[in-house]
């Protein structure tokens, strides 16, 4: 069976996609594949070459394209672990496959909802298909288990598909064990505890959790050997495992970031000061659109009165350049309560400035005001970084909110401005690169902001702007 075009291009898209960003340098070379194959009997990858199944679970995978990108985002996130050394400390340990299979699962679906949010909803989508198909299975299941190693699996099985919204859920395990009145509840909640430790896990660190779990629950050695819901692994050689190699190392250390969408935020609006537009006419020459040109030496155009001074060659043609696109550009402006006052006054009229200006050049700006989390509103334009300060409120900060920004807008520049005090998500380095972050003094963390931008630079006065602004934001 083949897969329904459209359901085709947005899988190789989505691969594509996913690859660029977790091994930007392979991905210039190799381009991902997916294939849904009667062949297939479960889904499997090697990273650049990925086979889904025609049914999954009853679902016609060629038809339903949230289910299809759901297995299809399961399958790369366990290209982005260590697999290899998860299965080396597995039989080091003893432990049961089926163990190391739902751990991973778990790491995978919450590492992969935080580093694409908008993917979520494709894994949810597959975890409410297994939850139809096999919840009622699972408590018979745990209703026939005598014993702890005997109903484990089935007991985490739980965990993972009661509540589809998550990758794992404790107290949907927990309660179903309380209410069937099993002998082993007890035993079997602390081990809920531990599954639920590898949602907040990087995959570097799964190994340690698996031997920990072991050395805690050793009866789990002479737990029956079963395989959840099966998974493969293709081959990984060539350049499927140059992109492997690259990938693991951008994402091994990250553990996954839970960040809520962007809010929609209906600003009271001023207008920007004078001395707000003078900046911004300042700026504009930096994000001028100009179409380049070149002349050469032909019989087009005669110019008399270069003919006559004999200063120039008077035959003349130009060719049309390239024109250099016009700048996109996200600006994020910190109204944490570290920033109130003066502070938010100089980095909202920084952010001013520098959207007019991309505005003058026929660029687009859309505009974010972030504490503990971002604001954009309906219109996601530049907006809200005209809001009257008194209108606003002043939470903590984090940069958990750029999750978002980087995906929802994957070809624009991202420009911060902030004091550089808060939490820091994971960033892949395509996502660090097309960032910027102005620091406003005092009490700044230059260093912090480097884990998410290349580019930090310090902004002590509005008329400074100019001077640092070709530092931050590239040209092409």
């Amino acid at each position: 069976m083949s897969a329904q075009p459209d359901v085709q291009s947005i899988l190789n898209a989505t691969a594509n996609q996913i690859l660029a960003l977790v091994a930007p340098t392979t991905a210039r070379l190799v381009r991902a594949a997916v294939t849904i194959a009667a062949e297939a009997e479960t889904a499997a990858t090697d990273g650049v070459q990925i086979q889904l199944p025609t049914v999954f679970n009853g679902v016609d995978v060629a038809r339903d394209t949230m289910v299809a990108v759901g297995l299809l985002t399961h399958e790369l996130g366990h290209f982005l672990q260590p697999l290899t050394e998860l299965l080396e400390v597995a039989e080091a340990e003893s432990a049961p496959q089926w163990l190391v299979n739902i751990l991973a699962d778990i790491q995978l679906e919450a590492m992969m909802a935080g580093l694409f949010p908008p993917l979520a909803d494709t894994l949810t989508a597959v975890r409410t298909v297994v939850k139809q198909v096999c919840l009622p299975g699972y408590v018979t299941q745990i209703k026939q288990s005598r014993r702890f190693a005997d109903g484990a699996c089935v007991v985490a099985l739980m965990g993972r598909y009661s509540q589809p919204t998550t990758a794992f859920d404790l107290n949907a395990g927990r309660l179903l064990l309380v209410n069937l009145g099993s002998s082993w509840a007890k035993r079997g909640s602390e081990f809920l505890v531990y599954l639920e430790d590898a949602r907040d896990k990087a995959p570097g660190d799964l190994g340690k959790l698996i031997t920990q779990i072991m050395q805690a629950f050793p009866e789990l050695r002479q737990a029956p050997e079963t395989a959840p819901i099966p998974g493969g692994v293709l081959q990984v050689a060539g350049l499927a495992g140059a992109a492997q190699t690259e990938a693991q190392a951008n994402v091994k250390g990250h553990a996954p970031v839970y960040e809520p969408a962007l809010q929609e935020l209906v600003p009271v609006t001023r207008p920007p000061t004078a001395a707000t537009r003078q900046v911004a006419n300042g700026l504009r020459l930096h994000f001028q659109s100009v179409r380049g040109a070149t002349a050469i030496v032909a019989p087009q155009d005669f110019n008399r009165r270069a003919a006559a001074l004999d200063e120039a060659v008077p035959f003349r043609m130009t060719l049309p350049g390239r024109a250099k696109p016009a700048p996109s550009l996200v600006v994020c402006v910190d109204k944490s309560s570290s920033m109130k006052g003066s502070k938010f006054a100089l980095a909202q009229q920084a952010a001013q400035a520098v959207a007019l200006a991309v505005q003058a050049a026929q660029g687009q700006v859309v505009g974010v005001l972030f504490d503990d989390c971002g604001y954009v509103n309906k219109a996601a334009d530049a907006n809200v970084l005209f809001a009257d300060p008194a209108s606003l409120s002043y939470g903590g900060t984090g940069f958990a909110f750029l999750l978002h920004v980087w995906r929802r807008w994957p070809t624009y520049q991202v420009l911060l401005v902030t004091d550089g005090d808060g939490s820091i998500p994971p960033a892949l380095p395509g996502d660090r690169d097309r960032t910027a972050v102005i620091i406003i003094p005092p009490d700044c963390d230059p260093t912090t902001m480097q884990q998410i931008a290349t580019r930090v630079v310090q902004l002590d006065d509005l008329r400074g702007l100019a001077d640092i602004m070709a530092l931050l934001t590239p040209r092409k």
